[in-house]
């Protein structure tokens, strides 16, 4: 998920991922990573809808 212009620090774009140590926020122009107080914040505030929501998977019925 993305949320734009919601990073407490530079008011950049924030973006939710996951390693091995579990799930995280983290900013895309800082990479400030949020607190669980701030990530309870931002999770609360509805997120952006997914650029790539309706790009089409495949080729597959699409006139050449």
């Amino acid at each position: 998920m993305f949320w734009i212009k919601a990073c407490p620090k530079c008011h950049g774009d924030l973006y939710e991922a996951a390693d091995v140590y579990g799930e995280y926020i983290a900013c895309l122009q800082c990479a400030h990573y949020l607190t669980e107080d701030e990530q309870a914040r931002v999770e609360s505030i509805q997120p952006a809808e997914d650029p790539m929501a309706d790009v089409p998977r495949s080729l597959e019925g699409v006139a050449a």
